[in-house]
This record gives structure tokens, sequence and C-alpha cells, in this order.
């Protein structure tokens, strides 16, 4: 696993982009998921990402974002293919221009609580594998997908199932069902938890971009990668399945997850799935 710092320049087009947020939403969205990610976005060419966030999705500088310590601790890049080879150019035009397809989809801020609380069921129940897999799959049949809305890594994973190639769903993520303990339950600041989430209602609502970041708030324990264990734990527990062959090849046999519903893929999916390698990060942790 490559967690060393890499510069902008070595980012691609079609990289998974998985970040760390800063502010309590972002806390327990990593935590439903039991990963170190809250948000996950997809880099385009000349400095240009595209994402699903509360206005709907939209496309944003990447430098910009680089540089936005106050909202985000960290960044990492994921690239697809067998040792992150990446798509080929036809792919990759595929996946660009189904990405662009879904530009001004809304984001489903009113189902958001919904999902959290299936995919913190399914992620923090400590049930050996193959429960973890049932488990997963009767709870994607509970959760409607609506496809006029999609979350952050439901876009990620869209433009990449739905791209048009040859042969169809080329470039369809594999989606491993991971065994892992639970997490500790993150220190949450209520009363600032519920204006984020009017916050971002507001500017879904009103369809604009968002403001300039806000003032910079205090970086919760959940947020601090270099203070949480548990992060330290997730990342060891990663580092060693990918470490092993079975993990290295896309032929290998795991129990997946063929058909997720494309609503409650987490960005956890993506860093634990065999279709994507870590490039490193290029927004170190604060």
């Amino acid at each position: 696993m490559n967690s060393s710092a890499i510069p902008l320049s070595a980012v691609r087009p079609g990289d998974v982009l998985l970040h760390r947020g800063v502010g309590p939403l972002s806390d327990l969205i990593a935590w439903a998921s039991n990963s170190i990610y809250s948000h996950a976005a997809m880099a385009l060419e000349a400095d240009t990402m595209i994402e699903a966030g509360a206005t709907g999705v939209i496309t944003r500088t990447m430098s910009t974002r680089l540089t936005d310590t106050t909202n985000y601790t960290l960044i990492d890049v994921y690239r697809f293919g067998p040792a992150g080879a990446g798509p080929d150019a036809a792919q990759l035009a595929a996946l660009e221009a189904k990405a662009r397809s879904f530009l001004g989809t809304p984001y489903p801020l009113d189902k958001l609580f919904e999902l959290g609380v299936v995919c913190a069921v399914r992620s923090q129940l400590d049930w050996p594998e193959p429960l973890r897999w049932l488990l997963r799959v009767a709870l994607d049949h509970v959760v409607e997908s609506d496809p006029n809305q999609m979350v952050c890594s439901e876009f990620v994973y869209r433009s990449y199932a739905e791209a048009d190639t040859q042969p169809a769903g080329a470039l369809r993520p594999v989606i491993e069902v991971v065994e892992q303990k639970p997490a500790p339950f993150p220190k949450i600041d209520w009363i600032a938890l519920i204006e984020e989430y009017e916050d971002a209602r507001h500017h879904s609502a009103n369809r604009a971009l968002p403001a300039a970041p806000s003032a910079p708030r205090a970086l919760s324990t959940a947020a601090s990668a270099s203070a949480d264990p548990h992060i330290a734990a997730q990342a060891a527990l990663i580092r060693a399945r990918r470490a092993g062959p079975a993990k290295r090849t896309l032929a290998a046999k795991a129990i997946v997850d063929p058909f997720p519903n494309t609503a409650t893929v987490s960005p956890q999916d993506f860093a634990a799935s065999p279709s994507f390698a870590l490039q490193g990060r290029v927004l170190p942790a604060a």
C-alpha cells in the first residue's frame, strides 16, 4: 500500500480521488463504512475533477481542492486496472463521457440518513465474511436506488460500471466484502452536525456553487489520521490484504458483490477493491 506523497502532475484522468473531510458529517460517513474516507471524486483532464456533492454533480479545479486543508485532511489517488495500469484510451473516453453525462444530477440529501444506517449496519456488525456478504445483499434490497439522484461514491461507481465500453462492463469495479472489526463510534459535535447538514440542504435547494470555505474548525479525533489508532489498524489490514497474491488479481476467488446497489457503494469499497491500486497521497494529513 503506497501512501507516499505524489505531485498533482502524477494524477491521471480517470483516477479515483478518495477524500477524508473535516467535520462531524465526514466523521459519521467514515465510521459508517468502517473507513478513513468520507468522500469520492474522479479526476478529469487539465486540472479538473468531477464529483457529486450537495449541489449535485459538478466539476471543480483540482489544484484548488488540494490546498483546501480547512475542509479536507487527505486525498488518496486510486487507479483502475492490474497494478494500476489505468483504462486504455477508448475506455477512458467512454468513462469521461459517462461521467460528464451525469453533470447536474442532484444529491439525495433526504436519503442520506437511511443510506448511512444501512452502511453502518453492514460494516459495524462483527460477522464473519460469508454472513457479511449475505447481510450486504439483503440490505441492498431494502434501499431503493433512485437513478435520478446520486451520492459521491455512487457517481464514481456508475461512471465506471455504465461506461459504454467494448465489451460492456469492462470497467465495472469489483466490490469485495471485506471482513473488518467494528470501529469505535467517533466523538461527534451534534450541534455542528445539524448545522452542517442544514447548510448542505441550503446549498442543495439553491443549486448554487458552494460558498467559500468557512473558518477552520477543530479537527475531531476521528478525522486525525495520526491520532486515531483505528485508522492505523485499518490501513494495516488493507495493506496486508493487498500484499497477498489473491488480492493482486481480478481472477482470484473472493466473496464479491457483482451487482451492488449503487446507492450504498461507499468510498471504502474502492479502497478495498482489487480493481484499483493506490498510487499515493496528494494532500497530506494536516
